[in-house]
Formats: structure tokens, sequence, C-alpha cells
């Protein structure tokens, strides 16, 4: 069967037209139908429809994706399969990957480097939580929407930490990698962690900043893929104010350090970011304090800030706050605002009108979407709706159609991190252990025999909830474990 043409229909998706293609498959524009929705569809090629390796890795694509949440990272719809090759449905980026535009355009200035190394620090950061390695970063993996966010792409190479039984791809003649920004360890087939992408990170910002892939020559006869290789293994890292001057010299530092040749002498996802937003805290003080709101290492400095009815935060008094302690001048200066603008909130709040809203001329609740039950809070205003029944497995089937079950039974057998995104796709969420126990009160609340539910749960936890009772369940599928759906009013 050809390839699909505008019209076709795939599950949910009709096509609209070729986007592009590469190496394991073709990309198309496509419309929810249901949603209303532009999509990308991203499908098998033709000619990898019997390597059941390539079939295997397409779909732990999709798999991988899935189980990130994080606005640097693209997200998954749904799965499925079109003349026998797998599918896969997800959010059509509008923008540019970084590697064209470098190659059209030149370097990029320092800040735009930084701003974009720190986006997509932020969202493989976020895969290596979820257990996942990309293996192959590199510029053109890194698209910058037309907000200028930056999405990391392409997880096609992705691979968990603790693989268990999989098959070992490398192991069977596949090449995993890209030449330019393959880590040494990578390289040399050995064990591999998250640190193999914070490397090749570092030689996406060296290119970004230079325009030059770190181990070119630009000598074709030099620049042949073993030789490139052999110079990650045994060359240091270049440095990027050598070939363009104008680069800073503390962001050409972290790149260096960032491809350094043993893993353990690279900074942690942690420490780049931290490191990164103050690079941008310098260079770009315009951005302090979307990067201060993001950042997960936050200084807490104790300072003398002054305060009461005539306290002032004046040029005089922020020059008596104790620089001499070695913080960095702007966030002194940060802190001082924030506790302006705390002070500032507070006198508006207690001067708000505290009269109450009319009731509803009708005196109606809101009414429930279908198959969902409204759920008040304890003085009888509207909290929230909830799934009356759980997922069903052929509804659930309808996104990942690759999942055992099907019909009108609750759907088992899934993870948590599976059931968050299913409800993602429906633009919904799990529901939180409170809602769940409020839920469970109502008449129209149906709770299948003999299983449990997940629900929202504390970082580092898996919770799952039965009538009057919770526990944490390890990673993974679970056979007796299903869940529902929250909306919010």
């Amino acid at each position: 069967m050809p390839n699909p043409t505008p019209g076709t229909i795939l599950g949910a998706y009709r096509i609209e037209g070729q986007l592009g293609a590469g190496s394991m498959g073709e990309v198309y524009r496509a419309v929810d139908t249901g949603l209303n929705r532009k999509v990308a569809v991203k499908i098998l090629s033709e000619k990898h429809r019997d390597s059941p390796e390539l079939r295997q890795r397409f779909v732990r694509e999709g798999r991988a994706v899935a189980a990130i949440s994080h606005p640097n990272g693209v997200q998954v719809f749904a799965t499925g399969s079109f003349d026998d090759r797998p599918y896969i449905a997800m959010e059509l980026l509008d923008g540019k990957d970084l590697g064209g535009q470098v190659e059209k355009s030149g370097p990029l200035s320092s800040t735009e480097a930084a701003h974009a190394i720190l986006d997509a620090a932020q969202g493989l950061a976020a895969a290596a939580k979820a257990g996942l390695i990309h293996r192959d970063v590199k510029p053109s993996n890194l698209v910058r929407l037309s907000d200028g966010k930056v999405k990391v792409t392409d997880f096609g190479l992705a691979k968990p930490v603790d693989p268990g039984s999989e098959p070992a791809l490398t192991a069977m003649g596949v090449v995993v990698g890209t030449p330019d920004y393959i880590a040494p360890e990578q390289a040399r087939g050995e064990t591999i962690d998250e640190r193999v992408d914070i490397y090749a990170l570092g030689g996406s910002l060296y290119f970004m900043l230079t325009a030059v892939p770190p181990f070119r020559t630009g000598k074709p006869a030099e620049d042949k893929y073993l030789k490139v290789v052999a110079r990650h293994l045994r060359n240091p890292a270049p440095d990027a104010t050598e070939r363009n001057p104008s680069v800073d010299r503390e962001l050409a530092q972290l790149t260096r350090q960032m491809m350094e040749k043993k893993p353990a002498d690279r900074p942690s996802y942690a420490e780049l970011i931290q490191r990164l937003t103050g690079i941008l805290a310098r260079l770009d003080p315009g951005s302090v304090p979307e990067l201060i709101a993001s950042s997960r290492e936050r200084s807490r400095p104790n300072l003398a800030i002054p305060t009461g009815p005539s306290a002032s935060l004046d040029s005089a008094s922020l020059s008596d706050l104790p620089a001499s302690r070695g913080l960095p001048v702007w966030l002194i200066v940060f802190t001082a605002l924030c506790v302006a603008l705390f002070v500032a909130g507070l006198v508006v709040y207690m001067q708000r009108d505290t009269t109450p809203a009319p009731p509803d001329k009708t005196g109606a609740a809101p009414s429930a979407p279908d198959g969902m039950l409204l759920v008040k809070k304890a003085d009888g205003s509207p909290w929230l709706y909830v799934d009356a029944r759980p997922v069903s497995a052929g509804a659930f089937r309808t996104v990942f159609a690759d999942h055992a079950g099907s019909g009108d039974d609750p759907v088992v057998l899934i993870s948590y991190d599976q059931a968050r995104s299913y409800a993602g796709t429906r633009e919904r969420r799990l529901l939180r252990g409170d809602e769940w126990d409020a839920a469970a009160g109502l008449p129209a609340f149906v709770i299948a025999d003999g299983l449990s539910e997940w629900v929202e749960s504390p970082e580092g936890k898996r919770e799952v909830k039965k009538k009057g009772k919770t526990e944490v369940r390890s990673d993974g599928p679970q056979k007796d474990v299903t869940f529902r759906m929250a909306k919010d009013i």
C-alpha cells in the first residue's frame, strides 16, 4: 500500500500533506477530527516494514515521549498502525530547527544560544527523570518555536536507563548517535547514562556559537566518520572563543566542561541549569524573573531588608545591602525587588473588595460534561468534574492502539505515566487523592470491583486509591490498577 495521501484517515486523524522524511520514516501534517487540532503524524518508512528491530525502536519512541510531560519536550497524542506500519501522532511544532537556522544565518549570539541550551537541558532533564536517554542530541533535534521556546524532538534512539529484557539495538549493528556530537563512552560502546546527552548538548552549544561542529576541520578528507569519532575519543574539547572571539567566555568554558572526556567531570543537569541561569542573568537581565521562577536551585540569602510602614527600597538602601558576602549583585537587587512587590501586593490584597458576588440568577450548578460528575466543596460551591467510571479499555486503545484489551471494561495493565499521558491527550488530568475521596462519596461514582485507581502523586511516588485506602506502587503496568480523569471547572 502506498503512503497516505491527503484525505486519508488514520484513527482520529485526517492527513493533509507531507512535511518531510528521514531515515526512519515520513512525517505528515494532519488534523485531529474530534478536537480540530493540528498534529504531526510520523509513520515508519515502508522500507523498514520487515525490520523487527527498527519497528521496535519506532514504537519505543512513541512510548518514550509519551512518558515525558514537560514544556520543552514534544507531546505525543496517540499511537497506531497504518499499512502494518506503526505511526505516532504528536504535537505539530511551529518553528525551525536550530541546526538549519545556524547553517542558514550563521552563529547565534551567546544570549540566544544560552537560552536555547537552557530550554533543551530542562527538557532532557525531564526525560532523564523519566528514565530515558535521548542518545542523539544535536542542533537539528532542537526546534525553536515562534514564541522563542526550544523543544527537544526525535526520541527515535531513546533508550531506558534500565532496559531490562529489551534487546540492545546497538548490538544488532544499528548505528546509534551522530558522530559530530557523540560522547566518547557512547562511541566505545560502553554502558551509558544521561551524561552522554549532556556531552552532545555541549557539542550542540559549540555549534550554535561557531556554526561549526566541535571536531570538524573543514577538509573533507579529514572529516570522515571514523576520524571525527577518533577526535571525540582523544582530543580536548575546543574553545569556542578561538573560532568566534565574541562568544561569552564563561559560556565557552561551560561548553568545554559539558564535553569533558570523563562523564564524572561533566556538570549534572541541576548544575548545568543553575549555571546557565546565572550566565543569562548577567547577559540578559530582563529574563531574570522568568529564569528565577523556573529554577530548581534557588539561592536563599539572609538579607537585612528594611521592613515596617516607613520602609523603602531606594538606591541608597540597596547600596547598604551586604554585597560583601559574595552574592551576585543581580540576585541581591532581584530579591529586594521581590520584597517590594510582595509588600505592594499585600497592601492591594488588604484593600480588596470583599463584597460577595451576587448568586447565579437561576441558582443552578454548572452542568457536567457527558460521563462526568460535578464534585462540590464542603461549602457547596463547584470544585471539579470527574469521570463517573474508570476509563475503558476500548477508549484507551483509541489513543494507544497497541495496548491489549478492548470493550467497556476498565483498562488495566497501564503504568502511572501512561495514565497521565492519556489524560493529557484528552486535555484532562488524574485526580488528586483528596479529590478522589470526595468524589467517591457521590452516588453515581462507580468503583470497579477489585481494582485500585492511579491518582496524581507527590514527586517520586506512584499512588493508587481504593475506598478508604491509599498505597504506593512500583513503576510499570499494574494488573489490578485502572484510572479515571478529572477536569477543572
